[in-house]
C-alpha cells in the first residue's frame, strides 16, 4: 500500500513525502523456537520490516495481552529468541529495531522453573495442564523488561490500564541499569479510558510517557474500530436518512481535503492515474483506453 501511493505521488509529479514510513512487524511469540525466530525474523525483514517485536508468551497458548490464561516462557527462552532475532537481522545485513515485550504484568503462568531469575516470583503452586503459577505484577515485568534490555533495542510492557505511575515506575526501573533505553507503550483500545483517567489526564497522557523514555506509542486496532464505527454510523444514517447520509459523508470528505485528505477521490485513491500513465507510456502516447478520461471522478471531482 505505502508503494503503491509512492509510485502515485511520483506519478502525479509530488515529491514532498516520503510514503515509505517505517512498520514494525508484531511476530508474536516467534511461532516456535529460535530457529522459527530466526526464519521469521529474516521473512519479515525481507518483506520491508523496519522493526520487529516478540513477547515472551508461551506460542502455543499465545493470548492477546488483555486477556487471561496468558502463559510465559523462561526468562532464558525469552532471551534466546531476542538474539535469533539479532542474528537474523546481522545475516540479512539489515539495520533493524527488535523490540522485546513482556506480558509478565499480567500473566500468572509459567512453562517451568529452569531460570533462576524466575523462581522469586513463583507460587508452589501447579495447574492441571503443569504450568507453574507465578505472582504476576509490575515486579515480575520489571525483572523480565530489565533482562531483555541487554538483548533488544526497544522494550515494551504490556499493561492491564493506562496507568502513568505503572509506567514511571517500569521506566525509571529499566533506566537505572539500562540509561536511555527506548521504550515502547500500547495505549490500547482494551483500555476504558475515559473510566480509567480523567479528561485532563487522558489529554497529556502521550507527553508525560515521551518524558519517561517511551518513545514508541501506538493504538493498537485504532483502525479497526475507527472502521466498524464509521460504516456503523454511516448504516444507521443511511436507514433513517437514506443517501442524504452518504450525502453527508462525501462532503465531510470534501471539507477534509484542506488537511490533506485524499480518498475522495477514490480511482486515483488506488492508482488508476498511475495505471494510465504506465499505459500511455507503453502506448507511446496513444492509448485510447486509459480509464480516468471520461470517468465521473474526471468530470464531477475535480
Amino acid at each position: 500500500a505505502l508503494q503503491r501511493a509512492d509510485q502515485i505521488h511520483h506519478a502525479e509529479g509530488k515529491n514532498d513525502i516520503d510514503w515509505f514510513a517505517p512498520i514494525i512487524a508484531d511476530a508474536e511469540a516467534g511461532f516456535g523456537g529460535p530457529l522459527n525466530v530466526f526464519e521469521l525474523t529474516k521473512a519479515m525483514i525481507e518483506a520491508g520490516a523496519a522493526g520487529v517485536h516478540f513477547e515472551d508468551q508461551l506460542a502455543s497458548e499465545k493470548k492477546c495481552g488483555h486477556m487471561g490464561g496468558k502463559v510465559l516462557v523462561p526468562t532464558r527462552t525469552a532471551i534466546t529468541h531476542l538474539i535469533a532475532a539479532r542474528l537474523a537481522a546481522d545475516v540479512s545485513n539489515v539495520p533493524t529495531l527488535i523490540v522485546a515485550r513482556t506480558d509478565a504484568n499480567a500473566a500468572a503462568l509459567l512453562t517451568n522453573d529452569v531460570d533462576e531469575r524466575d523462581q522469586e516470583f513463583l507460587t508452589g503452586e501447579r495447574t492441571a495442564e503443569g504450568f507453574y503459577r507465578v505472582r504476576a505484577g509490575l515486579d515480575q515485568a520489571i525483572a523480565r523488561g530489565t533482562s531483555y534490555a541487554a538483548y533488544a533495542d526497544m522494550i515494551w510492557c504490556e499493561t492491564s490500564e493506562p496507568n502513568l505511575r505503572e509506567a514511571k515506575r517500569f521506566a525509571e526501573s529499566v533506566h537505572k541499569k539500562f540509561p536511555g533505553k527506548l521504550l515502547a507503550y500500547n495505549c490500547s483500545p482494551s483500555f476504558n479510558w475515559k473510566k480509567k483517567l480523567d479528561s485532563a489526564t487522558i489529554e497529556k497522557f502521550q507527553r508525560e510517557l515521551g518524558a519517561m523514555g517511551y518513545k514508541f506509542q501506538f493504538v493498537t486496532l485504532a483502525g479497526f474500530h475507527a472502521l466498524n464505527y464509521g460504516m456503523f454510523r454511516l448504516a444507521r444514517g443511511y436507514k433513517d436518512h437514506g443517501m442524504a447520509a452518504y450525502s453527508e459523508l462525501q462532503e465531510a470528505e470534501f471539507a477534509a481535503e484542506n488537511d490533506g485528505y485524499t480518498a475522495t477521490k477514490h480511482q486515483r485513491e488506488v492508482g488508476t492515474g498511475y495505471f494510465d500513465e504506465v499505459a500511455q507510456v507503453i502506448a507511446g502516447g496513444k492509448s485510447s483506453t486509459t480509464a480516468l478520461t471520461g470517468s465521473t471522478e474526471q468530470e464531477q471531482f475535480h
